[in-house]
């Protein structure tokens, strides 16, 4: 049976060697490894190649020349069907990220892609295991409310057999809230006496895409914003009475609180606070809408909030772990799952989760009826939609560089909106965008 090569996440194909292949070495050592093979065509055919030892040599340290000294690789010499191939394979480095040229790369599909500031920073602290939530912010001890801690110490003690001394510094100290003589940022997030703008939440009651009827700004510790956001929540959706024939009358919400709770809780403990963007959260008739700051950790896919999958990524360990000591947090990487059965089992549709301009959208559904007129202009939005979208994608084709200004120009919409259509070519594994927003590419798969 003949050898087939197909590009992936961990496999690039070269004829020949060129910076391209240490760039490709550097994104593979930032990622899971992998292996480049010389002497092979994009498309799998081998060509063979007439690398000579001393230039595999030479080449190798032309890497790790132009690496720093970082990417050192394997190298191994095949023959196939009377055609010579060399392979350079490379592990995970563990002090990554690596740069070439000024640059960092991360592999994407069969893909190089730039990485941003921000997903350099990220992978630098994972690298290391450690999270901006641990490292010491502006704040010193004084600044932090007391009260608020010694009322998380008694909660923490309902859940513990061996209860917490109910000493603000003590416990600062166990948790590991303090360095350097300064409150760590997740101690300032908790507990700060006068929160910063960068933990606001925007919550609004909306009537349409665009027509806000209620609107609040809620900028407190992430404690008392979680039970903010639920009161706003249940002030604003419908609440039934059934009778069951008992002496008391059996609530029943719209939505399941105990699920929205867990998908606010999720929202606030893995938010990227550094970008300093606040949520937006809105409550339409129809849908609750959760938009949050921050990425997935590149080992985790929609799949795996979907299937409660074992693999589990905080941005903000410190953080999840209160909370999870507290009690508002079972387990965790399974939250999700579990808000997601709970909202199905109530007999309301799967929740709609997608990555969307740099952060996490959850579209939670009701059962709400709606009229002939909405479901008109629901049906006659979404064809628009499809069509937009398929317009885009030509567009893509032919200009790889056109910006999501010039489209929402083009089409008479917003940016968000492009914005979205964008998101939904990237789900369906049509387009991938390489380099940073301004100066990068888009990529058709």
């Amino acid at each position: 049976m003949a050898m087939k090569f197909v590009e992936s996440e961990t496999l690039e194909l070269k004829e020949n060697f060129s910076e391209q292949v240490i760039e490709t070495l550097t994104a593979f050592s930032n990622a899971n490894g992998g292996r480049v093979i010389i002497g092979v065509k994009d498309n799998g055919k081998i060509v063979g190649t007439d690398l000579s030892k001393e230039s595999l040599k030479n080449f190798v340290n032309e890497i790790k020349q132009k690496t720093d000294g970082r990417v050192i690789p394997a190298v191994e010499e095949q023959t196939i069907k009377g055609k010579a191939i060399a392979i350079f394979s490379v592990a995970q480095y563990p002090s990554r990220p690596i740069s070439f040229h000024g640059r960092y790369f991360k592999r994407v599909k069969n893909s190089n892609v730039q990485m941003q500031v921000d997903e350099i920073t990220d992978e630098y602290l994972r690298a290391r295991n450690r999270s901006w939530d641990v490292f010491p912010s502006e704040l010193s001890v004084a600044d932090l409310d007391f009260e608020k801690i010694i009322k998380v110490i008694k909660r923490i003690n309902e859940n513990k057999i061996i209860k917490l001394e109910e000493d603000p510094l003590i416990f600062l100290k166990k948790y590991d809230l303090i360095r350097e003589n300064k409150a760590t940022n997740a101690a300032e997030l908790l507990f700060a006496k006068k929160p910063f703008y960068f933990s606001e939440i925007l919550i609004g009651l909306f009537e349409g895409e665009t027509v806000i009827k209620k609107s609040v700004t809620i900028r407190d510790d992430l404690f008392s914003e979680v039970e903010q956001v639920m009161d706003f929540v249940t002030t604003q959706i419908t609440k039934e009475y059934i009778i069951t024939g008992r002496p008391q009358r059996e609530e029943r919400w719209q939505y399941p609180l105990s699920a929205v709770r867990e998908f606010v809780i999720n929202a606030v403990i893995h938010r990227d606070y550094q970008k300093g963007i606040h949520s937006q959260f809105k409550v339409f008739r129809e849908k609750i809408t959760l938009w949050n700051i921050g990425k997935l950790s590149p080992d985790i896919t929609i799949e795996d909030l979907y299937v409660g999958s074992e693999k589990s990524f905080s941005r903000n360990p410190k953080i999840a772990e209160i909370f999870k000591d507290v009690g508002l947090i079972e387990k965790y990487g399974s939250g999700i799952h579990r808000a997601v059965k709970e909202i199905v089992d109530y007999g309301l549709p799967k929740p709609i989760i997608l990555s969307m301009v740099g952060g996490i959208n959850v579209d939670i559904l009701s059962n709400a009826p709606v009229n002939v007129t909405e479901n008109v202009t629901e049906n006659v939005t979404e064809n628009v939609t499809v069509k937009r979208t398929d317009k885009i994608f030509d567009e893509l084709k032919t200009n790889k560089a056109v910006t999501t200004e010039y489209l929402a120009k083009k089409y008479k919409v917003t940016r968000w909106t492009i914005l979205r259509d964008l998101e939904k070519l990237k789900l369906n594994n049509k387009i991938i965008r390489v380099g940073p927003d301004k100066g990068g590419h888009w990529k058709i798969i």
